[in-house]
């Protein structure tokens, strides 16, 4: 009988341009990277690196829910992990930075 690992899925950030990549890392609790993994956000599949990590990219506006899953061996069986990025335009970028940058003077 095989061990199971949960699968964690980091995004670089949580809030990206639409149009700019965003680099996705999977791994195991024990901060192991997963080779081969499929990342999946609605229709957009990619597999991950030796490092465990891959890149999306949004083509329009919202909240993206990304999805991490491995096909189980006989030694480990995996269950998926999830994260959120919110893909925003860039108008939306510029107003938050202008936002900020008002409030801290």
């Amino acid at each position: 009988m095989g061990t199971t690992r949960s699968l964690v899925l980091e995004a670089e950030t949580d809030e990206v341009k639409v149009g700019d990549a965003v680099t996705v890392r999977v791994r195991d609790r024990m901060h192991n990277p997963v080779e081969g993994a499929t990342v999946i956000s609605r229709r957009k599949k990619v597999q991950t690196d030796e490092t465990g990590r891959c890149q999306l990219t949004f083509r329009s506006p919202g909240f993206w829910t990304i999805t991490a899953i491995k096909s189980s061996t006989e030694e480990v069986t995996y269950r998926p992990g999830t994260t959120l990025v919110r893909a925003i335009t860039r108008p939306a970028a510029f107003q938050r930075v202008h936002r900020i940058a008002t409030y801290s003077e």
